[in-house]
């Protein structure tokens, strides 16, 4: 009698619990993430010619983080961090991994656990579409990382338009598309196809809590958008910009008709949010042109720990939960939705460096989530410590002296304090070596010296 009681009222008790506090038990989670996306390039950041209204209804409905980072300046490795959810520096991730399907070494390491791993065992069905590019052999296969669904491609990259098996490899931006293990063609505009899949997935999987990464390629390379796209932006200035614009603009659009499936399911309310891009905007691949990407009033681009490199749109988004228009002024980081996502879940959460974001975005801790966050490049070439009260100690190349910024009055990273506070730079130096001994270089071959040994390789190889 008694254990049925305490059962009953256990029940009663989430139950209440959930109404007061306004949390859903176990609510459907969907990570949105951008891929190369300057910051300056969305109507909510600024942006006056890039129509963006999904995404500025994703702000103007939630809660954006003015202050979040993602864990490294380039696309690999950041996704490393936040799909473990764990500093990738840990792990020795710290370069893009070569697309190289028959090597076990150039990806995750088989004994790190993604977040999605956590969240199956909590019950979810889990799935990903888009690009992964933490691996390309099988033991990296989404579908054997916590993913019951995968359609995409495990590579950086892929043209938006066309499969070709007659081209060579390379880094297989031509290599099929996958559906689980089965290959794929690309059929009409890629980021179209990735949004259907993402409907297809809440289509089948609406009546469990559900965990979607919606991993677009948009806007990174190949520059590529239907020609009737890139025609309303002919009146910007290059190609590249023409183009780049009009990826950002059909992504928005696709992100649109998701929200508009999860209304038309009654889900929305039932569904966390979050939306990011996986590191800065690139600059120019020609050095004598203007950078096709704005990351507005930040310093740097893409590969940069300079702020355009690592500072990023960060949007969370759960109505009837999280206060609409609301903005969160503290540093957050990509780590903290792996935590936040395991913690409403209910799952295991040992050894996740992020921390539950939800208290903090309702306004129930006023607290800062983080002392500091932390970023380190190739072995500790060029390195950055972000603190709570704003300030920022950088090394932005192996060949730089350190500098110091008070991101909070000085947001361009022009003011260089180093000089003038000698021992804030020292702290933030010793707390940066403190994080840094828990760290392991990196281990394997950025995608250029990789590509370049495997050739000699085989050439060596050739009989005389």
């Amino acid at each position: 009698m008694f254990p049925i009681l305490n059962r009953s009222f256990s029940v009663v008790l989430v139950i209440l619990v959930a109404g007061l506090t306004g949390l859903a038990a176990k609510p459907n989670i969907i990570v949105i993430m951008a891929d190369d996306l300057g910051y300056g390039d969305l109507g909510y950041t600024g942006s006056k010619n890039i129509p963006t209204p999904n995404i500025d209804r994703l702000a103007d409905e939630g809660v954006e983080c003015t202050f979040g980072y993602v864990t490294h300046a380039y696309c690999g490795p950041s996704r490393a961090g936040f799909l473990t959810g764990r500093y990738q520096q840990r792990f020795g991730f710290e370069t893009n991994p070569p697309y190289s399907r028959d090597n076990p070494i150039t990806g995750m390491p088989e004994d790190e656990s993604l977040f999605a791993e956590r969240l199956q065992k909590a019950g979810y069905k889990t799935g990903v579409v888009g690009k992964w590019h933490i691996g390309s052999h099988g033991i990296h296969h989404p579908n054997n990382r916590g993913f019951d669904f995968f359609f995409g491609f495990l590579g950086g990259g892929h043209d938006f338009f066309r499969v070709d098996m007659t081209e060579p490899l390379g880094e297989g931006y031509l290599d099929t598309l996958m559906r689980n293990e089965k290959p794929v063609d690309v059929k009409g505009y890629l980021t179209t196809q990735l949004t259907d899949e993402a409907i297809g997935f809440v289509e089948r999987n609406q009546d469990d809590p559900f965990f979607l990464f919606v991993s677009y390629n948009a806007p990174h390379s190949p520059l590529q958008a239907p020609e009737e796209t890139v025609a309303q932006f002919s009146h910007l200035e290059g190609w590249e910009r023409q183009t780049y614009s009009a990826m950002v603009f059909e992504m928005d659009r696709e992100i649109g008709r998701l929200l508009r499936k999860l209304e038309d399911a009654d889900l929305s309310e039932e569904t966390l949010i979050f939306f990011l891009s996986d590191n800065g905007g690139p600059p120019h691949w020609d050095k004598s042109q203007e950078a096709y990407t704005s990351n507005g009033s930040f310093r740097g681009y893409k590969g940069d720990t300079y702020d355009g490199g690592v500072h990023v749109p960060f949007l969370a988004y759960w109505p009837g939960t999280l206060p609409a228009g609301g903005k969160f002024t503290k540093p957050v980081v990509s780590l903290d939705i792996a935590r936040t996502a395991v913690s409403l879940a209910g799952g295991e959460a040992d050894g996740l460096e992020g921390v539950d974001l939800i208290p903090y975005l309702t306004g129930d801790d006023q607290s800062a989530p983080h002392k500091a966050i932390y970023f380190r490049r190739r072995n500790s070439t060029a390195w950055a410590v972000v603190t709570a009260d704003g300030y920022k100690w950088i090394k932005n190349d192996w060949d730089q002296q350190s500098e110091l910024y008070n991101l909070f009055s000085d947001v361009s990273e022009q003011n260089n304090m180093i000089n003038q506070e000698p021992e804030r730079a020292a702290t933030l130096k010793k707390i940066w070596q403190e994080w840094n001994e828990q760290n392991i270089p990196h281990h394997f071959s950025d995608i250029a010296p990789f590509h370049r040994d495997v050739k000699q390789f085989y050439k060596n190889m050739k009989p005389e």
